[in-house]
């Protein structure tokens, strides 16, 4: 099986580049995949029908028509992922209803798993302590101790607490502030993922990105 992964941008990239053989196995033995970033989560368009503006490079912005030309190609062989966070979003039923809701504007629809971590993408970080204690040893336990997994808590602010020398309030100093987060993010990702094992990891949305990756793939 082939998968085509769409995530928000580079620390997801960079996690699912290091990790997704740990799932599937070697590129090419049994199941190939390629990532496609893009430039943060944007909003569903108000008319998933209509073409998508090419100024907007946001993943949900121009998700209907990616999904509309993966459908198009008619292959069996191809699963689409869509990864998301769900952020501030109070509700995660209801907005995977809204992303499954947008194959009926496809003639054709893909085989496609839609997946949202939970509130973040980091949440998968807190959900295996020992690799992220590998890659920082210096990582406050009282931050661990404090976090409830997958809870909406500002995820990523705490593991920026944790981690981050000096914490969140020394990240925030660094001029260009939001520039400075994303490059920590995938610095993050990129440091905790050598040491993650997807077998072990306790964070529910983890487990369903895993579990419906091997579910698809032998369907």
């Amino acid at each position: 099986m082939h998968f085509e992964i769409l995530v928000e941008g580079q620390a997801e990239l960079t996690t699912l580049s290091i990790i997704m053989n740990q799932i599937l196995g070697d590129y090419g033995q049994d199941h190939t995949w390629r990532i496609h970033k893009h430039r943060g989560i944007g909003r569903i368009p108000l008319d998933p029908a209509a073409n998508p503006n090419k100024h907007d490079p946001t993943l949900l912005h121009n998700l209907p028509s990616r999904l509309r030309a993966y459908g198009d190609e008619g292959r069996d062989d191809v699963v689409v992922v869509v990864l998301v966070d769900l952020d501030a979003r109070l509700d995660c039923k209801a907005f995977k209803s809204d992303l499954v809701s947008l194959l009926s504007y496809c003639q054709q629809k893909p085989k496609v798993l839609f997946r949202i971590a939970i509130e973040e993408l980091e949440a998968w970080f807190f959900g295996d302590q020992k690799a992220t204690k590998l890659a920082y040893p210096a990582f406050r336990q009282q931050v661990l101790d404090d976090y409830v997994q997958d809870s909406q808590c500002g995820t990523w602010e705490k593991l920026a607490d944790a981690i981050y020398p000096g914490g969140l309030r020394a990240l925030g100093q660094h001029g260009k502030r939001s520039v400075r987060i994303l490059e920590q993010k995938r610095i993050w990702a990129k440091e905790i993922c050598r040491y993650f094992d997807v077998q072990i990891n306790q964070s529910p949305s983890f487990k369903a990105f895993r579990d419906g990756l091997l579910k698809m793939a032998t369907t």
